[in-house]
């Protein structure tokens, strides 16, 4: 049984590799699949998560991880949490932005599909319903797929929250949970590409940096929608840089009032008058090892820091 926006895409997958059968189909899966209601319990369970960017699949174990490797199979660029809970197994599979790609081009199979889809499907709930009209009005021959395409490649290119706004930052880890960084306010955009500032609201140490971190602070952070790392600068009161910090993560998503992007555990960072350091390998290489995520986004991801790195110590 599967429900949620990233359904046809994921019933398409499932009713492709043969080993599969929908169970309690929705009316327009029997119309988009071509299929008969089917009353049966369900193997498993595919349902959005709250915040849209991922899905939960539960049920029985071997039926789940068997669809679980099948998904991993189809995309590699996801990253996969496992639960632990009673005589049921839990997995979240949360989507990057190369994911939702990949599921449009796996839907468009099946249904008219805009560009984008997943993306603004989970992006807001305005974003949403414009998705479903433009849908339905092609399905309904009222507009040419070809319009609509073109107007939500231009649409989506200028998608970025407006100088002034104030939005947030959702940065989540690779162990699942979300970190909750300070709202930043844009000073500076240009299509898909942000400047953002962030005032420090407590004391301490900046992880990685070693550096103190004071009330007061201004975190300048640069950010461009697709880049597979953010920049960030830490500023004393007085002006003074503090430290620049690299993060490697998912390619950042960038919606009208928040970014989104999965921290991928490694980082460069550089204190001033200092050589840039590579740091925090040991938690992308455990997530390697517990399957979260692919080798091929290890490498990347590896990659990635070693090309900022040569690029710092050579400026």
């Amino acid at each position: 049984m599967a429900r949620g926006i990233y359904s046809t895409a994921l019933v398409n997958l499932a009713l492709k590799d043969g080993k599969f059968e929908l169970v309690q189909p929705t009316e327009s899966q029997k119309r988009r699949f071509n299929i008969q209601a089917v009353g049966e319990e369900p193997d498993i369970t595919i349902n959005d998560t709250n915040d849209r960017h991922a899905v939960k699949i539960a049920g029985r174990e071997d039926a789940v991880r068997e669809f679980v490797s099948l998904l991993r199979e189809f995309d590699d660029s996801s990253v996969i949490w496992w639960k632990t809970t009673s005589s049921t197994a839990l997995c979240v599979v949360s989507f990057s932005l190369d994911s939702k790609v990949k599921l449009d081009k796996l839907r468009s199979e099946v249904t008219y599909t805009v560009p984008w889809h997943h993306y603004c499907r989970s992006g807001s709930e305005g974003l949403s319903l414009m998705v479903s009209m433009a849908e339905r009005l092609v399905e309904d021959g009222l507009v040419e797929p070809e319009q609509v395409n073109q107007v939500f490649q231009e649409e989506i290119h200028r998608l970025t929250p407006r100088v002034g706004t104030r939005i947030n930052i959702t940065h989540t880890k690779l162990n699942g949970k979300l970190i909750s960084l300070s709202p930043g306010k844009v000073i500076w955009r240009r299509s898909g590409d942000l400047k953002i500032t962030r005032t420090i609201m407590s004391s301490g140490i900046y992880d990685g940096l070693r550096v103190p971190r004071t009330l007061g602070d201004t975190a300048v952070m640069y950010i461009r929608r697709g880049q597979p790392y953010t920049t960030t600068k830490y500023y004393s009161q007085n002006g003074a840089l503090k430290g620049e910090y690299y993060n490697i993560c998912t390619p950042v998503e960038v919606f009208d009032s928040y970014v989104r992007y999965i921290d991928l555990g490694v980082d460069v960072v550089r204190r001033p008058n200092s050589e840039p350091e590579i740091i925090d390998v040991a938690e992308l290489e455990e997530a390697l090892a517990r399957g979260v995520v692919s080798e091929r986004i290890y490498r990347e991801a590896m990659d990635i820091a070693r090309k900022l790195y040569d690029s710092l110590r050579g400026s």
